[in-house]
């Protein structure tokens, strides 16, 4: 049992480790934030929205 579970563990840090280079942190950050913005407008909330937009320029998600 030990063994199949660190074959699987290391399976798993292996594959996480592959999706976070193919999908940086801050990328993805600032497409989330984007969407959230997005639903923050759709739902009338200009201030949430505004701030989602300023969190997604700071994760380079946006143009300066």
């Amino acid at each position: 049992m030990g063994t199949a579970g660190g074959k699987s563990d290391s399976a798993t840090a292996t594959r996480s480790d592959i999706e976070a280079a193919a999908f940086p942190t801050r990328e993805y950050i600032g497409a989330m934030a984007l969407e959230m913005a997005r639903m923050a407008r759709d739902e009338g909330d200009g201030k949430l929205a505004d701030l989602l937009d300023q969190v997604a320029q700071a994760a380079g998600g946006r143009p300066a």
